[in-house]
């Protein structure tokens, strides 16, 4: 450490011992030191006083010149130390303290927050300090203020796991500087508002309407449609053109509706199933469907929707979703990954309980899985159909799984629709600016039971009598919006609802109607090209290749650059495959298999391939990838076979099964005109998949 990195708030009690340490004896601290202290005792010999150098300020990050001329003493140096401590108690414990619960239950806390478990006093609050924290003085109380507000409101941050110095930074700027709080524009909460309105009228309809029906409503979480539209609004202007959205049946209707601009009309004829002839060999419950959209954002940017459908598998989807928005970047030449974004959604108890989260999370930066980052939403009802968090997992929060990525984790409060918006803000720059996943985990609740037709109380009668007796999340947002520092009208609020009202009335009786149905806006889908049916209705495809160019492609599949060393062993297998080429050995499994994938690649079809040890093969028989015994560099040979060839992607995978499969399923989905292989290493490792 230099003296110029030293002289921060964390160090100033090791640069005031080593000061210390000077003045008794001048050669018991390095040279580099000594210059350092030498014009300090010159100047104040008897006093044990220096002025440091002006940190840079957190809260204002423009840096001030030197130390506003004040000296400062042992107990100045005393003071500051303490209250640095806090501070980074609070960038790393805040959210132990943060109101992230809408039903206000106690949590433990920490007394790590409370200044006194730091030697501050109620009589230091009034006193100024100098510290990292600010490039002026500020009141010690002013600064644990600031730090509280950030830290311990209705957002809770864990951010100091993050293994990147300059995100790390850039999160602690942000927050600091804005004390963690977004200032919105009147038109920016219209939108919310309308948004919570479209969430919380659609769900009251289907329910009156559809009484008893199952719709696995939103209620109690409705800040997600503001949140979703959020980031869709964001995620355009920041260069996105396509968003796929992976999540389970909970609020599902409600973001076709709301999000995804499926006209209700639909879902109420799926409620009625007076139109199940045009379902014919789609048959699902309503709550798994998915659906393709064009999407315009308040600022004219279109951008391409679509919600995948949906197993009954808890977060299977989410590989698949990945996967299909890996493929959309690969077709379209997007390989900074800068235009294609997956959101997946997440019930807290499936986050943490299913091990596939984990096998998707960790493919996550991997050469062969990266996209660019998802965004994460856990939709956080505190509760697992009737199971809570302390039967649901070992861990205090449900997110805590995903600090195997070092990337931020957002805990917000979702009846709290403007704090909703600041941490979307956030996780949606971060993962602009660093091409990683981010995390917001919602915390709301579940009005009804896991279904319409469950009752909840038998099991959690405290908290359903809490919620029984509790505003909705629009009501308390209204209460906010109309107060005189805000000043928007009740009367807009209710011509919002009523024309909201209005609209799914008429969509109630147009899918009453035996009428035909809106014909959708036309969203490009790669299979459009391909003709399915029984087979006689099929074009046949030619698919023979003459013997000579079979030859001649089983020899460059075994050639490589001279300088390029390869283990005498594998010389040996590829001078085999060129007996076979000369007809002078028979063909055998892996030649087959390399020059399957050869007269694909140079008809212009892409290959990918991927699953344990599959560059070279688990059992030693594929070699699709060599490596030099003498730097370990790689060479394909499939990558070098004509000019104008297709790619050749070959992955090894990580130890698991269930995501890659989903990952290369979904792959498949958005590229048919590539080969997607995955490969199980054995037989048996597909029974887990």
């Amino acid at each position: 450490m230099t003296p110029a990195e030293a002289f921060g708030g964390q160090n100033l009690a090791f640069v005031e011992d080593l000061y210390y340490r000077f003045l008794e004896d001048p050669s018991s601290v390095d040279p580099e030191w000594r210059e350092v202290f030498e014009p300090m005792r010159r100047e104040a010999p008897a006093a044990r006083r220096f002025d440091p150098p002006a940190p840079r300020s957190i809260f204002d990050p423009a840096p001030t010149s030197g130390g506003n001329g004040a000296a400062l003493d042992h107990a100045d140096l005393q003071l500051q130390d303490r209250i640095d401590r806090l501070a980074n108690r609070f960038r790393g414990r805040g959210h132990m303290a943060a109101r992230l619960d809408p039903l206000d239950r106690p949590r433990p806390g920490t007394t790590e927050l409370d200044p006194a478990t730091h030697g501050l006093s109620e009589a230091d609050m009034s006193k100024p300090c100098y510290s990292e924290l600010v490039g002026t003085k500020m009141a010690v109380g002013q600064v644990i203020r600031r730090m509280r507000n950030t830290y311990c409101r209705y957002i809770g941050v864990e951010y100091l796991h993050v293994d990147d110095v300059e995100a790390r930074d850039w999160l602690q700027q942000r927050m600091e500087s804005t004390e963690n709080r977004r200032v919105l524009s009147r038109h920016e909460r219209l939108r919310i508002l309308t948004k919570l309105i479209e969430a919380e009228t659609f769900e009251q309809f289907v329910r009156r309407k559809y009484l008893g029906a199952k719709s696995f409503s939103l209620e109690g979480g409705e800040s997600l449609i503001p949140l979703l539209d959020l980031a869709i609004e964001q995620a355009a202007n920041q260069g996105i053109r396509e968003v796929v959205i992976g999540m389970a049946h909970r609020g599902r209707l409600s973001v076709l509706s709301n999000i995804c601009h499926k006209p209700p009309r639909e879902i109420f004829r799926e409620f009625d199933d007076s139109h199940s002839d045009r379902l014919w060999g789609r048959g699902d419950v309503k709550y798994h469907m998915g659906y393709r959209s064009k999407h315009v954002t308040s600022t004219g940017k279109p951008i391409d929707l679509r919600l995948a459908f949906n197993p009954s598998h808890l977060e299977f989807v989410s590989p698949v979703v990945v996967g299909r928005c890996r493929a959309r970047q690969d077709r379209s030449g997007d390989h900074d990954r800068r235009h294609v974004m997956p959101i997946l959604l997440h019930g807290d108890s499936a986050f943490a309980g299913q091990g596939v989260t984990q096998e998707t999370l960790n493919m996550s930066e991997l050469p062969g899985y990266e996209v660019g980052g998802s965004l994460h939403v856990i939709v956080n009802n505190q509760i697992g159909f009737t199971t809570p968090p302390e039967s649901a997992r070992s861990c205090q929060y449900a997110t805590d799984v995903a600090y195997l990525l070092k990337v931020p984790i957002f805990h917000v409060n979702g009846e709290h629709p403007e704090s909703v918006a600041q941490v979307v803000q956030l996780a949606m720059d971060f993962r602009d600016r660093f091409r990683r996943d981010v995390f917001i985990d919602m915390y709301c609740y579940r009005r009804h039971g896991h279904n319409e037709g469950d009752e909840p109380s038998f099991t959690q009668p405290k908290m359903y009598d809490a919620i029984r007796n509790r505003a909705t999340v629009v009501q308390s947002y209204v209460e906010h919006l109309v107060a005189p520092e805000v000043g928007i009208g009740q009367d807009e609020v209710e011509q919002i609802t009523q024309d909201r009202l209005d609209f799914l009335e008429e969509e109630f009786a147009a899918a009453r109607e035996d009428a035909p149905e809106p014909e959708p806006e036309p969203v490009s889908w790669p299979w459009d090209q391909y003709q399915g049916g029984k087979d006689k209705d099929c074009p046949r495809a030619e698919t023979k290749v003459p013997a000579e160019r079979l030859s001649e492609l089983l020899v460059k599949s075994t050639e490589f650059p001279e300088d390029f060393k390869i283990l005498k062993k594998l010389e040996r297998i590829l001078e085999q495959r060129r007996e076979m080429a000369a007809g002078e050995r028979p063909l055998d499994w892996a030649a087959g298999e390399i020059l399957a994938y050869a007269t694909l690649l140079t008809e212009g079809a892409p290959v990918r391939i991927s699953g344990q040890d599959c560059g070279r093969g688990t059992f030693s028989h594929r070699h699709a990838v060599l490596h030099d015994v003498t730097d370990e560099n790689e060479y394909r040979p499939l990558d070098h076979l004509a000019e104008d060839q297709a790619t050749f992607e070959v992955y090894d995978s990580p130890l698991t099964e269930q995501a890659v499969l989903g990952f290369e399923y979904g792959y498949s989905l958005d590229r048919p005109q590539s080969l997607t292989i995955w490969e199980a290493q054995f037989g048996d490792f597909a029974n887990g998949a």
